[in-house]
């Protein structure tokens, strides 16, 4: 019963995730890719996990939670982004490059995300904990990247013209709010199904947290991600740009989510975070942001973080 319980949730969320990463995507063409696809998009798309995190705390199933961030962030960093440099650089694509260019934008977005990826892990790595006030300034550094993408794209989304409907955003708010609302009626059952499947299968709840609750809800916005280099290996940076903001958002807010819950149930500490797994996320997070400032994208590069993915994955398994 918690298999099928577990199963039939997954596909709800991925149903949600689904909705969300639609409506997301029709704003972010009316106002700009820049401004609406690095917050808006990000923020919508990253709400499934937003909610998982939230749920876990308020069990005070901190291991669990932190195990669902670092799990989506394991996914996107390496089997995200590197199926979309090997799509795009293969005969996979119908109009495949060689490899991929980035633009200076990009570039300095990827140098963004290495100092948020490296002030959560300085906090953690500091005492194994994160306090409220370390919840705080990760929450800054959010409102900090928002701020120079908004300041950086402003005049360029003043003098475009995005020709959408009115009828495609009213579809679009209602897709957001049906996605929202599904989202936050089935995470928390969704979490306690993932509890009750680590207590049939006699394994940590923190293993379904890594290795299956991304799937849920990183999936869909991937697939779409997956979609567009496929038809065309030349749009490969508009995918990468779409990741670069759910990326941030994993680095800060979303892990900032535990000491404001713990706050908030009278605790100030969420302590016994480290673990292989956080290092493993973080060092392959200065990888990519590495690869990302670079500015140029192989094939080679993509197929190594698919295998960085897996055997990520293995690493999780066999710590718990």
């Amino acid at each position: 019963m918690a298999i099928l319980e577990f199963s039939g949730l997954l596909l709800i969320i991925v149903f949600a995730a689904y909705l969300l990463s639609r409506g997301a995507e029709v704003l972010a063409e009316k106002w700009g890719a820049n401004i609406v696809g690095s917050i808006v998009l990000a923020l919508f798309t990253t709400l499934p996990e937003y909610a998982f995190v939230f749920w876990a705390s308020m069990k005070e199933q901190y291991q669990m939670a932190v195990g669902s961030a670092i799990g989506s962030c394991t996914l996107l960093i390496t089997l995200g982004y590197g199926l979309v440099i090997w799509f795009a650089t293969s005969r996979l694509s119908r109009k495949p490059v060689k490899e991929i260019h980035l633009s200076k934008a990009t570039r300095i977005d990827a140098l963004y995300l290495l100092v948020t990826a490296a002030i959560a892990f300085v906090f953690v790595w500091g005492d194994n904990a994160l306090t409220l006030w370390e919840g705080i300034v990760l929450t800054l550094v959010l409102c900090g990247y928002i701020y120079q993408v908004v300041h950086k794209s402003k005049s360029h989304v003043a003098s475009e013209h995005h020709k959408v409907t009115r009828g495609a955003l009213i579809r679009a708010g209602i897709e957001i709010l049906i996605g929202g609302a599904i989202v936050y009626l089935a995470s928390e059952p969704f979490v306690d199904s993932m509890i009750g499947i680590a207590k049939a299968m006699h394994v940590s709840p923190v293993v379904i947290a890594i290795v299956l609750g991304p799937l849920a809800s990183e999936m869909p916005e991937k697939l779409t991600a997956y979609m567009i280099v496929l038809k065309n290996g030349h749009n490969a940076e508009l995918a990468v740009c779409n990741f670069l903001g759910s990326k941030v958002n994993h680095n800060s807010l979303l892990l900032a989510v535990m000491p404001f819950v713990a706050h908030f149930k009278g605790h100030d500490i969420v302590r016994n975070l480290m673990s292989p797994m956080f290092v493993t996320m973080t060092v392959l997070t200065v990888v990519v942001s590495a690869l990302l400032a670079k500015g140029r994208l192989q094939k080679w590069q993509g197929m190594g973080l698919v295998g960085a993915y897996v055997l990520a994955m293995m690493l999780a398994i066999q710590q718990q």
